[in-house]
């Protein structure tokens, strides 16, 4: 009876994750856009700290860079400079509570 239990739970599981990659997956490759995906969480991130007004002066600039190395064919610059931008939206929303409450100490 548990065999045939975790049978048909095991078969449930895979079914309901059946659809959880998205249309842009590639087969072949294993994986999806790497740059998509790096330049969606950079800008997620970036309109996030923008919306708090704790954006970091150049992490704008290097998504539109990013955006222009990938438009003229150089996918792994690129792919790192978008990298580099989300990584600099996390080290600014980690910053914020601290900026919040700065102020002068009595």
């Amino acid at each position: 009876m548990k065999k045939v239990l975790i049978t048909v739970l095991s078969v449930f599981a895979l079914t309901a994750q059946a659809d959880f990659l998205g249309s842009a997956h590639n087969w072949n490759k294993g994986s999806s856009d790497s740059f998509k995906s790096a330049v969606k969480a950079a800008e997620a991130g970036y309109k996030a700290n923008l919306a708090v007004e704790m954006a970091w002066r150049d992490t704008g600039k290097m998504i539109k860079e990013a955006k222009k190395l990938n438009a003229a064919g150089k996918t792994a610059a690129a792919v790192a400079l978008a990298n580099k931008a989300h990584r600099q939206s996390v080290n600014a929303t980690a910053q914020t509570p601290l900026a919040q409450s700065a102020g002068p100490l009595f």
